[in-house]
C-alpha cells in the first residue's frame, strides 16, 4: 500500500522538520548557470565527493533524473546561528537537517515506492568521501546530491512554497524527496 500524502506531510512533521509542502515537481525552477557556483570550488566538494559535480552528472543529466518524478516532498528546517558566515556551525546543522531527512526516508520508503532525495549540501554519510581517494562509494545507495548540484533556485522554491528563505539570526536548509504519483495512489492534495 503506498503513502497518501497527508500521512507524508504527517510524518515529516513527526520528524521534526519545521516546515514541509508538496509541490508538483513541473512548479521547481532549474538554472543550469548555478552549477559554475558549484565549479568555483567554494564548499571544496567539486571532484571530491561522488554526490557532487562533476561526479553527479551535468545539469542536464540531473533535471532529467529529476523529471522523472511528477511530486516534490519540500522539507525545511529553520535553526537559530551565531554566525551565519561560521562555516563549522552551519555545516554542523546541515549535517543534523540531512540526517533527519534520511530518518523521514527510512521511515517512509517501503511504502514510498520509487524515490529520489536531493540534501542542503553534499553528502556527508562518510567523514571523507571515497572519491578523494579514488575508491568506490561505501554506500551507493545513498549517494543523494544536493539542490546546488540539481541547479534548482532554492529562492524561488521557497517563494513556490510559501516558506522563508533569507532568515535574520537563524539558518534555513532545505531537502527534497521526489516521488512519483504514476500509478495513481497518491493524492494530488497536501499543505501542511
Amino acid at each position: 500500500k503506498m503513502i497518501q500524502e497527508e500521512e507524508l506531510l504527517r510524518k515529516a512533521k513527526e520528524a521534526g522538520f519545521d516546515n514541509c509542502r508538496i509541490i508538483s515537481a513541473e512548479k521547481l525552477t532549474f538554472d543550469h548557470s548555478l552549477r559554475k557556483y558549484c565549479e568555483i570550488n567554494y564548499c571544496g566538494n567539486y571532484g571530491n565527493n561522488y554526490s557532487c559535480p562533476p561526479a553527479c552528472g551535468t545539469p542536464k543529466e540531473m533535471e532529467e533524473k529529476a523529471g522523472k518524478f511528477a511530486r516534490v516532498l519540500v522539507l525545511q528546517t529553520v535553526t537559530p546561528v551565531k554566525d551565519i558566515t561560521d562555516d563549522a556551525e552551519t555545516r554542523e546543522i546541515k549535517h543534523r537537517h540531512n540526517q533527519m531527512t534520511w530518518g523521514l526516508i527510512d521511515n517512509v520508503s517501503e511504502k514510498l515506492g520509487e524515490f529520489l532525495p536531493a540534501m542542503a549540501g553534499p553528502c556527508q554519510i562518510c567523514r571523507d568521501c571515497e572519491k578523494k581517494e579514488g575508491m568506490p562509494c561505501r554506500f551507493p545507495e545513498r549517494i543523494a546530491s544536493c539542490l546546488s548540484a540539481y541547479c534548482i533556485q532554492v529562492d524561488k522554491l521557497a517563494e513556490e512554497c510559501g516558506l522563508p528563505y533569507w532568515c535574520q539570526g537563524e539558518v534555513a536548509f532545505f531537502s527534497l524527496l521526489f516521488f512519483s504519483d504514476s500509478r495513481g495512489q497518491i493524492k494530488e492534495k497536501g499543505v501542511y
